[in-house]
Parts: C-alpha cells; sequence; structure tokens
C-alpha cells in the first residue's frame, strides 16, 4: 500500500479524537471511522500529545528517543507516589481531627 498524504486538519481532527479520554484504548473505531489504519491513529495521538497542534507543522518534530521518554515517565511515577503519600497522611490527620472534635 503507497503512502498516502492527509491534509494537516484532518490528522489534527484524528489525533484530537483518538485524545480524548473517552476514547481510550478506541483506536480501532476511530480508524475505520476515518478509513485509516489503527496504527496511524496511535502515531497520530502520540504526536498530537508530544507536540499538539504543532505536531503536523511542514516540520513535523521528530519523536523522542525512547530512553528520554522512560527517564520522564520514571520522574513521574516517583512524583506520583510521593503526592499519594502525601494525601495519606492528609487523610490521617483529617480523621484524627475530625476525631478530636467529636470528643
Amino acid at each position: 500500500m503507497a503512502n498516502k498524504k492527509y491534509p494537516r486538519e484532518f490528522k489534527l481532527r484524528v489525533a484530537r479524537e483518538a485524545n480524548q479520554p473517552e476514547n481510550e484504548n478506541l483506536e480501532h473505531v476511530i480508524a475505520t471511522k476515518y478509513g485509516i489504519r489503527v496504527n496511524t491513529v496511535m502515531k497520530w495521538r502520540l504526536l498530537y500529545q508530544q507536540y499538539g497542534a504543532d505536531a503536523f507543522s511542514r516540520r513535523t518534530p521528530k519523536l523522542k528517543p525512547q530512553s528520554e521518554r522512560s527517564e520522564r515517565e520514571k520522574e513521574l511515577e516517583k512524583e506520583n507516589a510521593a503526592l499519594r503519600e502525601e494525601v495519606e497522611i492528609l487523610k490521617k490527620a483529617a480523621a484524627f481531627l475530625a476525631d478530636l472534635r467529636r470528643e
């Protein structure tokens, strides 16, 4: 199959739709709707997530290497764990204070 050229607006529409939370893991439905391949939808969504509307400009930016993404993911996982711990501490403190007020 030959590579097709799609207009920028079409790519943006597909990428935005695929990026909607309610469309998570529904790439196959979107691909069928627009008559394109599932991997194309996934690639366009990834580009849109990383670069926004600029992803489909004439000078499409290259994807970041996997090693850079995984480092960022690791940082976010650490931050997420710290925030979850803070939430648990705050929940315990709120429960403790609620008990003190009842006494």
